[in-house]
């Protein structure tokens, strides 16, 4: 669910930026920048998770038992 939730901010994101590009009307660059750098964060949050899970596995994989 969390990366689902990543992965619809990144093509709202998308979306806005090529809006822009095209000129249409009631999107603003401030607006689109905004949802991109929400993109990045998210995307750079689920990474951080995602390499602190294999970290915690390793470490388990390693213990002696």
């Amino acid at each position: 669910e969390a990366l689902q939730g990543v992965s619809q901010t990144q093509n709202d994101a998308a979306r806005l930026q090529r809006q822009f590009q095209l000129g249409a009307e009631g999107v603003s660059l401030e607006e689109t920048m905004v949802a991109v750098q929400k993109s990045q964060i998210a995307f750079q949050a689920a990474l951080t998770v995602r390499n602190r899970l294999v970290s915690a596995y390793t470490d388990i994989m390693n213990m002696n038992v």
